[in-house]
């Protein structure tokens, strides 16, 4: 059930820098975090008044401050890096993601990392390497992949914390906090940078764009994205940036004719195998 769970993730999250793509004329990049997180936390708040648990919220403090990591700040700093990179490249500094976590896990939290995992994840990043190399189109910022860096950093620090220390809290809960203090304090940020942004709103297709962005990517795949952590460990749920650039090539494809590259079908190889062994530590 974890591995289906993480494919359907890369799914819903391998489209997210498409339909970013498409909002990114008519809004400002904190302004799509407000609104896809509002929307996601809209669609999460009726599960979370029947599921959540009466323990859910005993640690106020670390459950906003780390569901706050998963979501509000780094998506904003992932909204603006994408202005200046290549797709490519983005995926190779996401896949940067799952050895993050090893870094956090061994050194901040003193835990003992499998083997397996070590070779899974060596495995899934070679693949993406590997997918660059054959398929890099030339678009790159520094500062752009400073931001997305940043970014992944964020995500994965707050996996790893939330394994450790959230493991009780229903993943209805960490899904709709981590909604609402995102819209909270990308909202802040909106308030500066971009007041009228509400008129775009039901301009063209943008309300459509926000509902599939906010209530399906972001509301229906943290639900995904926090089961994930629970169920096979904040390293595997972070593989999620390595099938990420992959499925989005492959809907491509399938969807829009695009050629599919010898890159692409590598990287799948080599994620696939990295997936397996992780699933089969000792």
């Amino acid at each position: 059930m974890p591995v289906l769970a993480l494919f359907v993730l890369s799914l819903l999250w391998g489209s997210t820098f498409y339909f970013t793509k498409l909002l990114l004329p008519d809004f400002h990049a904190v302004s799509i975090v407000f609104y896809r997180c509002l929307f996601g936390g809209l669609v999460l708040l009726p599960f979370v008044l029947l599921k959540k648990k009466k323990t859910d919220f005993k640690n106020k403090g670390a459950l906003i401050g780390i569901t706050l990591l998963s979501a509000g700040v780094p998506w904003v700093f992932m909204s603006f890096s994408q202005k200046g990179l290549d797709t490519t490249i983005s995926a190779v500094i996401n896949a940067t993601g799952p050895i993050f976590g090893v870094l956090f896990s061994v050194f901040l939290l003193k835990q003992k990392v499998h083997r397996q995992e070590l070779l899974g994840v060596a495995i899934g990043f070679i693949g993406i390497v590997l997918s660059f190399v054959f398929g890099f189109s030339g678009q790159f910022q520094v500062m752009s992949a400073i931001f997305l860096l940043v970014a992944v950093s964020f995500y994965t620090l707050s996996s790893i914390l939330t394994g450790k220390f959230l493991s009780s809290v229903s993943v209805y809960t960490l899904s709709f906090v981590s909604m609402a203090v995102g819209s909270i304090y990308s909202g802040i940020f909106m308030l500066l940078f971009d007041l009228d942004s509400y008129q775009y709103l039901f301009s063209g297709n943008n309300f459509f764009y926000f509902v599939m962005l906010g209530v399906f990517n972001s509301g229906i795949g943290n639900l995904l994205y926090f089961y994930l952590i629970k169920s096979g460990g904040a390293i595997f749920a972070l593989f999620i940036t390595y099938l990420m650039p992959i499925t989005t090539i492959l809907l491509g494809v399938f969807l829009l004719d695009e050629p599919l590259g010898f890159g692409t079908i590598i990287a799948f190889i080599f994620v696939l195998a990295s997936i397996y062994f992780t699933q089969n530590k000792e």
